[in-house]
């Protein structure tokens, strides 16, 4: 695919990530947070409708019943009603206070977060996101594991530039700006898989940053902990040797970090365990061994303006080493 239908490809999809033609289902909070915001939606909605539903009844019936016909006198001209004018006045008020208190009280509720809540911070760069579990001594990318059923506490900042983290079922979104932290608690309810994207114009390739979490079970999350934890293991087979050796000859190590390996440079992201993410270039290819490599060769021909150097000058040979190496740090 050209890269011009690539990126006609990725706006049409991030205009359905936005809404325009996504199902319902792909908006159904599946948090805490995400329920409490739309039961307050639902029921401004609701309070709303009935408003207009009753000024369009009232509307009708004095069109209807007081409308002028051939032959009538002027009517009576009547100047206030106190009755009416209180009644009008007190229940806006009395809705908009009530309005108030509720949306306190989600506001309260949404922003709670307990001490024991699971940090992550969240990191936007142009254009992957980092993560980094501090208590944890975990640093990963672009795919976000949460545990069902456990608070969290994401701590959104901005590398470079401005950028807005956004899962639609996650029922709300806040920016990541750099120099300053947003807090963004979420308390997933079930496991699953959950996509979103950067809803803040920040460049060239902003349509291909893409979000993935991976909502687990809390046995799957910790096993999915101890993996992390474990540094890359040495490469099985003459193919991935040789791709590590490549790997560790070339600027790759400026780069990027491979636990348990002299790299570890902190521009890119951590690739101690790339060949366990479903996705590459932060959403714009599954991880496949093919694709790893088309990756390697020339990431500017799948992500236009992406701040990876391709490395054209290496053998095709050399980009299968590379790619069965990266593939097999799981």
């Amino acid at each position: 695919m050209s890269p011009l239908r690539r990126s006609l490809s990725a706006g049409l999809l991030g205009l359905t990530v936005s809404g325009c033609q996504a199902p319902l289902d792909s908006f159904a909070p599946v948090t805490t947070q995400g329920q409490s915001i739309v039961g307050l939606f639902t029921l401004a909605l609701a309070i709303s409708a009935l408003i207009f539903l009753l000024v369009i009844v009232v509307l009708t019936v004095v069109l209807v019943r007081f409308r002028a016909r051939p032959g009538d006198e002027e009517p009576p001209q009547v100047e206030g009603n106190q009755r009416l004018e209180i009644g009008w006045t007190a229940a806006p008020a009395l809705i908009l206070a009530v309005m108030f208190v509720l949306t306190l009280r989600t506001m309260t509720s949404v922003n709670a977060s307990p001490p024991s809540a699971l940090r992550v911070r969240v990191i936007g760069h142009q254009w992957w996101w980092e993560y980094q579990y501090p208590d944890l001594g975990i640093v990963t990318a672009n795919e976000l594991h949460l545990p069902a059923g456990t608070p969290a506490q994401l701590e959104l900042t901005g590398a470079d530039v401005i950028h807005s983290f956004w899962v639609p079922q996650f029922g709300w979104k806040r920016d990541t700006i750099p120099g300053k932290i947003n807090l963004l608690p979420v308390q997933i309810d079930q496991p699953g898989i959950y996509d979103g994207a950067c809803t803040e114009y920040c460049g060239t390739q902003h349509a291909w940053m893409r979000i993935r979490v991976v909502g687990q079970s809390p046995s799957d999350f910790d096993a999915w902990v101890q993996q992390q934890r474990t540094p890359a293991l040495p490469p099985s087979g003459d193919l991935a040797s040789r791709g590590q050796s490549l790997y560790l000859s070339n600027t790759c190590v400026n780069c990027h970090t491979i636990q348990g390996t002299p790299s570890n440079g902190r521009v890119g992201p951590d690739l101690t365990h790339v060949g366990s993410r479903s996705l590459i270039g932060s959403g714009v290819l599954a991880n496949t061994p093919d694709n790893l490599a088309r990756w390697i060769h020339n990431p500017h021909d799948i992500k236009p303006g992406v701040l990876m150097p391709d490395y054209r000058t290496l053998s095709n040979d050399d980009v299968r080493a590379l790619a069965a190496y990266l593939e097999g740090l799981k």
